[in-house]
């Protein structure tokens, strides 16, 4: 994630660890979901974003000002989510694993569910920006590393 946004927004985002078992899943006003699938596993990754992050984010990368979460906005966090995703299988590809990455889905709105298998694998890893926090999520079923 942090190569994705010093490239493309000039901003440097720090991992401040990592939950396996998250207690609470994050809060945001809009999530990006790719799932991926292989003949071994399937899951998804989620980016969530506050409307003050992805705001801050979407300026520095599209050169424009946004007061509201709108279309633009939207397809921004899908693109994102897309080029972590698209990060992240050519990772699991240099180990051995091959997936596959479906089209992009945002949600919108805050206190909304995302969707995820019960018997799947999750990792939340927080990272903060200038603008405040945002969260990566994977979420892995039957795989194993």
């Amino acid at each position: 994630m942090s190569n994705v946004l010093v490239t493309m927004a000039s901003l440097k985002p720090r991992a401040s660890g990592f939950q396996l078992e998250p207690t609470n899943l994050p809060e945001g006003d809009v999530t990006g979901i790719i799932p991926l699938s292989s003949p071994q596993a399937s899951g998804t990754i989620a980016l969530t974003f506050s409307k003050a992050v992805i705001l801050h984010i979407a300026e520095k990368m599209l050169g424009e000002e946004f007061d509201e979460l709108n279309d633009k906005v939207a397809d921004l966090v899908g693109e994102l989510a897309n080029m972590v995703a698209g990060n992240a299988r050519e990772l699991l590809e240099d180990k051995g694993y091959t997936f596959e990455m479906g089209i992009p889905k945002v949600i919108r709105g805050p206190n909304r569910e995302l969707t995820r298998p019960q018997t799947s694998n999750l990792v939340i890893v927080p990272f903060s920006t200038e603008a405040g926090e945002f969260y990566v999520e994977v979420s892995i079923n039957s795989l194993e590393f």
